[in-house]
C-alpha cells in the first residue's frame, strides 16, 4: 500500500471570504508550495487536497474547498 494514499481522518475545510482578499493564493501556497501572484476568479467551488502529519507516522487528509467572494455565488 502506498504510504501517501494512508490517513487516519479526513477533514473538511471550507475557505470563505469576501472577494479578492487572496483565499484561492493562500490554499494554493498550502496545498501546491507555490504562490500565484495574480489568479482568476473563483467560480462556483475548486477543491484541492493535502495530507498532513500530525505526528511521526499519522496523517490527516485535508479536503479545502474554496468558494467564491462573490455574493452572486
Amino acid at each position: 500500500v502506498d504510504m501517501e494514499t494512508i490517513w487516519l481522518y479526513q477533514f473538511r475545510l471550507i475557505v470563505i471570504g469576501d472577494s479578492t482578499v487572496g483565499k484561492s493564493c493562500l490554499i494554493r501556497r498550502f496545498t501546491e508550495g507555490r504562490f500565484a501572484q495574480v489568479s482568476d476568479p473563483t467560480v462556483g467551488v475548486d477543491f484541492f487536497s493535502r495530507l498532513v502529519e500530525i505526528e511521526p507516522g499519522k496523517r490527516i487528509k485535508l479536503q479545502i474547498w474554496d468558494t467564491a467572494g462573490q455574493e452572486r455565488f
